[in-house]
């Protein structure tokens, strides 16, 4: 649906992201997008014992972003 809407620049970003996550888990044995999922808990986490909550509210949403992107770049 989106891809109708905008065009074929949707595909070559899904193209993008499915191509850089498939080097990633290719050299790691992971993807890109749950290495950026869990490193953002942790980050999410630090903040906010080091005493800068909201920081670590704000980055604490990120990981359903890199998991949709996960999602997104699949989708085929």
């Amino acid at each position: 649906m989106i891809g109708k809407m905008f065009g074929t620049r949707n595909d070559v970003t899904e193209n993008m992201l499915n191509s850089i996550d498939k080097n990633v888990k290719k050299t790691t044995g992971t993807s890109l997008f749950h290495i950026l999922t869990v490193a953002s808990i942790v980050a999410s986490i630090a903040f906010f014992l080091s005493g800068k909550k909201m920081a670590g509210v704000f980055i604490g949403l990120w990981p359903p972003t890199f998991q949709a992107l996960k999602s997104a770049s699949e989708n085929k």
